[in-house]
C-alpha cells in the first residue's frame, strides 16, 4: 500500500536527515585527522590513518578484535554490518576516471599504488610499462639483441584488457611473454581491489557478517569506502533513492566511533 501523502513526506524528511549528520560527523573527523596528520594532501592523510599510529587506528583495531565484546565493539561491529548489508541490496556506483566502482567492502581499493615505471628483463626481451607525457601510459615489450619492438601500445589510463585483447600480443609474443607481460601490467594497477568478505585466511565475525582480513585491511576498507561515500555526496553522485540515503545512517555511526576515540 502506498504511503498518504503526509507520511510519504515524513519519510523523505528521515531519510534526508541520514545526509546531514554524516556531513558534519566527517566535517568533524576531516578537522581532526587534517591537524593531527600534519600531511599536506588528502591522500597522505588517509593512508595516516590507516597506517600510522594515531587514535583512531589504535581505538578502532583494538575494537574489531573477536575477543572484544564490550558494547563499544558490538556497537562498532553492528555498524559496519549494516552498512554492509545496505550497500548489498543496492548498486551504488561511483564514477572515477571514466571507470565505474561499486562501493562495498566486497570490492575496496585499500592501498592505492602510485605507479611512474615497471620494467623486467626477461629471457633477452625487455617489458616497459611507464607514465608518459599527459599522463598516459606507454606498455613496450623489446627484444634486447637487436631492439626490435614486439608490442607497443599507448593508453590514456591503466586497462589491462585492451593490451591483452591487441592482435600483437598474441600474434607477436610466445606464451611465456604473454605471461610475463601480464605479471608486469597487472602488477601496475593503480586500484587494486579487494574482497574484505572473501578470500583471506584471518576471520573476523563483525555483526551479522564473516569477514576474511585482518582487523587493519578492515579498517582501510572503511575508511576508503565512507571516504568514497563523502565525495560522492560533494560531487553530486548520491541518487535521490532512499535504499542508497539509507547508506548514510550506519556511515554516520561509523564516524561517530572514529571520533569517539580521539575525544
Amino acid at each position: 500500500m502506498a504511503l498518504p501523502p503526509h507520511a510519504a513526506d515524513w519519510m523523505s524528511r528521515a531519510e534526508i536527515d541520514y545526509i546531514g549528520p554524516f556531513v558534519k560527523a566527517w566535517a568533524a573527523f576531516n578537522a581532526w585527522f587534517r591537524h593531527a596528520s600534519a600531511q599536506q594532501q588528502e591522500r597522505a592523510m588517509l593512508d595516516w590513518i590507516k597506517g600510522q599510529p594515531n587514535p583512531v587506528r589504535r581505538g578502532v583495531l583494538a575494537l574489531l578484535r573477536n575477543e572484544n565484546d564490550t558494547a563499544e565493539a558490538q556497537a562498532l561491529k553492528l555498524a559496519i554490518s549494516d552498512l554492509q548489508t545496505r550497500l548489498d541490496g543496492i548498486h551504488f556506483e561511483v564514477t572515477r576516471k571514466g571507470v565505474n566502482e561499486q562501493i562495498s567492502l566486497r570490492s575496496v581499493c585499500i592501498t592505492p599504488r602510485h605507479f611512474n615505471r615497471e620494467r623486467i628483463e626477461r629471457s633477452g626481451h625487455e617489458y616497459k610499462a611507464e607514465k608518459v607525457a599527459g599522463g598516459s601510459i606507454q606498455i613496450t615489450v623489446v627484444s634486447v639483441r637487436n631492439q626490435s619492438v614486439k608490442l607497443q601500445h599507448v593508453q590514456a589510463q591503466y586497462d589491462p584488457n585492451a593490451v591483452y585483447g591487441l592482435p600483437e600480443f598474441t600474434a607477436n609474443l610466445s606464451g611465456s611473454q604473454q605471461t610475463t607481460l601480464r605479471q608486469l601490467y597487472d602488477g601496475c594497477n593503480p586500484r587494486p581491489m579487494r574482497n574484505l568478505l572473501r578470500g583471506g585466511t584471518e576471520r573476523l565475525q563483525i555483526g551479522t557478517m564473516e569477514f576474511q582480513c585482518p582487523p587493519d585491511e578492515l579498517l582501510s576498507g572503511l575508511v576508503e569506502t565512507i571516504y568514497t561515500m563523502r565525495n560522492a555526496l560533494l560531487h553530486g553522485e548520491v541518487d535521490p533513492d532512499p535504499r542508497v540515503l539509507a547508506c548514510y545512517e550506519p556511515a554516520y555511526r561509523i564516524v561517530m566511533m572514529f571520533l569517539g576515540c580521539v575525544r
